[in-house]
């Protein structure tokens, strides 16, 4: 269908078109219930693309336990489970790499990126969401306590009549905080039978121990059943609990009042699941939920006990909903039904639910917008230097391969257009890890054109026409640049998988990235190609450059393997001793420190006081603002060297120090400072680790799929060296081990294995063509091969690099640098570490179906134990 020229412009035109629509701003109305509980739209200007908090900032939250609703009797071990339980519900939010920090120990930070309902944002971070499945009384207790009661309060001097005795303040009207000399509105109609016996009503349902009181009246009666003297007279095993929303009864709203045991049957610990569905029959909005084990067991064996009861489910103490009917024994599965809530307000219990309850509740102490964590330096000097490292690729693809190069620049700009918009239609979030995974993808999307150009050369140079040079090289470069593609994906589907805040964001960037690189390499690329051909149909010389770097090269780079293996272990063997005995130089983001909140004047110059900082000893620190009038928050490590990361007050001093030379003595004011816990620690650690390790096991699976099992085995060593490489190239610079150094490393990865395949492809592609050549010839053959394009791709690639390090800002400088070496020796381990590890392989352990009688060195001798093949293996 898409040979035609024709139906190849109008899947490009219609992929631009969707492409732009998605990255244009525009309005957006959400419906969402306010905190009265009434349902409004509200309009909110929707971006493309959402940014990240490195990249732009985004909500700040100061959280604290609420000791007014519940006094804790360990608050220190309450705040960690609060920290847990936050974790989990703000990942099942949605919010990609936020920020959920412990500040001392009574306070939690939590920034969150990408908010554009913040009302439903508090709301998930503070509901306690506490489950509970109750029996409903059915003895009565309520009526027969009721006359007791109304005893207690007339002798407390609430009377029948809602009015106070004359000169005498009601109980009410001091428990309401109400006027003590005038009776309220609602207070004026005498209440026949006592108090409460006027007030709480039976239903007409026929759930037994339910009551209906009138909205109206209901804070009057919660204030009253609340009180100490009247709960005693509650009979023992009873409690009461509010229904969880007003209802109708013709023209009146009233609010539920249950009577129900006191024992729970099971509760939420025991929910392992939970999700938001609508009710087939009626369409409303419902909550499935499943229970572990145990639960499952007290469930079914607290329901067979009372089928045909009525039983309650609650939610924070309120009751959801009428009581259903028990219909039968009901194990590890049920649902709870949401009368007048919308399908969203049941994805964000369902979520609270999954997350767990808070041990007590939260409340907000602090609010308000804070600024990137890069700091408004860095991001602008990030963008100064995507800039300039832009135009160097352009100037580079265009200066060697002309008219081609243009081709190629204007397919990248198309790459680059469906990428963001690819990510903007996925509502992803893009942070600088996630801009580590872009800046990959646009390397392989430049490698995949450069594999092309070069292949065309090599048919031109055999003396076959334009046309038939473009055809042969876009059909040989294919297969290199679907494994390398493909294999790299790989990575990133386990990284996704397996990792853990910012190593998704990575993965999730350099997968819609590569998919969008092949589209526009092999499909758009070869759609230009025909367009210029359909106009120059007799063209007899084709515009791809003059220049010519390493096409005749015939260098013996499998003969300087000893060397390259001695320079390796110069390098990795010191390396190894220095990181064993100092380890790593972790950033705060692993090791947490100390949290300082500063009041400078409007418009302080943050890249000063960060430079003050890291002259101060401070490496490293973050600096963002928090509102608009000045204010600044300072994350930084402990000051003393062997101190712990709570040494706040030695931190602090510091922090002053360094403010007094860039701001001045007396212009700031120093407010609440205390130890701060770590963004990520361990979890992330082994998460990555374990996301690396599964990748390789992946990457090895295909090649050996692909090719054999050997060209895995090399490739998957190399990269371990190259991986070994870095972590001892950080060591032996003391950089901070940082998120964004993490991204470095990952994003080398993937260069390291596209470097490996794509020789590896022409070692395959060379052993069909060349069969009665020795195994060593074929790989020097095929590096020689495939150093052009090596040297150009890398090129590319470390301009932009070298342009991020020199402009980029202290913060992006390491990551920059990372990349930079990785870049170095994922080019260095592909020709010297894989090849010989390929060749040591195939000594030890020959493939005789590939390699025929084909010799180790190109001579006579043949491999151990090879036999004759028929035919060779692809």
């Amino acid at each position: 269908m898409f040979l035609s020229l024709r139906n190849r412009l109008i899947l490009v035109g219609v992929l631009m078109v969707a492409a732009i629509v998605a990255l244009i701003p525009r309005n957006q109305t959400v419906r969402e219930r306010g905190e009265d509980g009434i349902m409004r739209d509200s309009t909110f200007r929707r971006n493309p693309i959402k940014y990240g908090l490195d990249l732009q900032g985004g909500m700040h939250l100061g959280l604290e336990l609420d000791q007014s609703k519940q006094v804790s009797a360990d608050p220190k071990k309450d705040i960690d489970l609060a920290l847990t339980v936050l974790r989990k519900r703000i990942d099942e939010f949605g919010v990609t790499e936020p920020v959920i920090q412990k500040v001392g120990d009574d306070r939690i930070v939590v920034e969150l990126a990408g908010i554009r309902d913040p009302g439903r944002a508090r709301a998930i971070v503070q509901k306690t969401a506490f489950l509970e499945f109750r029996i409903t009384d059915e003895t009565g207790a309520l009526d027969r306590a009721i006359p007791a009661m109304d005893r207690q309060l007339r002798s407390m001097g609430v009377t029948s009549a809602a009015t106070p005795t004359a000169g005498e303040p009601s109980a009410v009207s001091q428990l309401l905080g109400g006027d003590t000399t005038k009776p309220a509105a609602t207070d004026t109609t005498p209440v026949v039978g006592g108090v409460l016996a006027g007030l709480i009503k039976p239903s007409n349902s026929g759930v037994p121990g339910e009551y209906l009181v009138s909205e109206a009246q209901y804070p009057r009666v919660d204030s009253l059943i609340n009180l100490a003297e009247i709960k005693r007279l509650l009979p023992r095993g009873v409690e009461l609990r509010w229904g969880a929303a007003r209802e109708s009864v013709g023209a009146e709203f009233v609010r539920p009042l249950y009577a129900l045991e006191a024992t729970s049957m099971v509760t939420g610990a025991n929910l392992v699941d939970a999700r938001a569905e609508l009710d087939p029959l009626t369409n409303a909005p419902q909550v499935s939920f499943e229970l572990d084990r145990a639960g499952g067991r007290k469930f079914a064996e607290g329901t067979s006990r009372h089928i045909g009861d009525f039983m309650a489910i609650l939610l924070d103490g309120r009751v959801q909903g009428q009581p259903p009917v028990i219909q039968g024994r009901i194990e590890r599965n049920g649902r709870i039904t949401l009368g007048g809530k919308t399908l969203q307000e049941a994805q964000d219990l369902a979520l609270t639910l999954k997350a767990g309850s808070l041990p007590i509740p939260l409340k907000i102490v602090e609010q308000g917008e804070v600024g990137a964590s890069l700091g408004a330096d860095s991001v602008k000097g990030g963008i100064l230097a995507g800039i300039i490292g832009t135009l160097l690729v352009v100037v580079i693809m265009i200066g060697y391969y002309a008219m081609s190069g243009v081709l190629a620049v204007i397919a990248l700009g198309i790459y680059v257009l469906l990428t963001l918009g690819a990510l903007a239609m996925m509502d992803a979030t893009l942070t600088l890890p996630g801009i580590a995974g872009l800046i990959l993808s646009i390397g392989i999307a430049v490698d995949a054109n450069v594999l092309i150009f070069e292949r065309i050369r090599e048919e031109l140079r055999h003396g076959k026409t334009v046309r038939l040079a473009i055809d042969e090289g876009f059909r040989h470069a294919l297969p290199a640049i679907t494994d390398s593609s493909l294999a790299t994906v790989l990575t990133a589907l386990f990284l996704f998988q397996f990792g853990t805040g910012p190593v998704k964001g990575f993965a999730v960037t350099l997968v819609v990235g590569i998919l969008a690189s092949l589209f526009t390499a092999i499909f758009v690329t070869r759609t230009f190609y025909m367009i210029w051909l359909q106009r120059n149909p007799n063209m007899e010389r084709l515009s791809i450059g003059r220049m010519k770097i390493f096409t005749d090269a015939k260098y013996d780079f499998i003969g300087m393997q000893r060397w390259a293996f001695g320079i390796t272990a110069l390098f990795l063997v010191p390396g190894l001793i220095l990181l064993a005995i100092r380890g790593f130089n972790y950033s705060i983001e692993f090791t947490g420190g100390t949290l300082v909140e500063v009041q400078a004047p409007v418009g302080t110059d943050v890249g000063k006081i960060r430079a003050s900082l890291d002259a101060a000893g401070l490496e490293g620190a973050e600096i963002q603002t928090l509102g608009s009038d000045g204010k600044l928050v300072i994350r930084a490590r402990t000051a003393v060297k062997g101190a712990d990361a709570d040494n706040t007050q030695a931190t602090t001093d510091v922090v002053r120090q360094a403010l007094d030379q860039s701001v001045g003595e007396g212009q700031y004011k120093v407010g609440r400072s205390g130890s701060v816990g770590p963004k990520v620690g361990g979890e992330l650690r082994q998460q990555a680790l374990l996301a690396v390790l599964a990748s390789f096991l992946a990457v090895l699976a295909y090649l050996a799929y692909r090719f054999e099992w050997r060209f895995g085995l090399a490739a998957v060593l190399a990269t371990a060296h190259d991986i070994l490489a870095t972590l001892v190239f950080i060591a032996l610079f003391h950089f901070e081990v940082s998120l964004v150094v993490v991204a470095g490393i990952l994003t080398m990865v993937g260069y390291s294995l596209n470097d490996t395949i794509i020789i590896f492809d022409r070692v395959r592609e060379n052993l069909k063509l060349h069969q009665k050549e020795g195994f060593v010839s074929i790989l020097n053959r095929s590096i020689n091969e495939t150093l052009p394009r090596s040297v150009l791709t890398h090129a590319t690639t470390l301009s932009v690099l070298l342009a991020l390090a020199i402009f980029g800002g202290e913060v992006i400088r390491p990551f920059a640098l990372v990349m930079f070496f990785g870049v170095f020796t994922g080019t260095f381990s592909s020709i010297f570490i894989a090849a010989p590890v390929l060749l040591w392989i195939e000594t030890k352990w020959p493939g005789p179906a590939a390699r025929g009688t084909r010799t180790v060195s190109g001579g006579a001798k043949p491999l151990p134990k090879a036999k004759q093949p028929e035919t060779v293996k692809a």
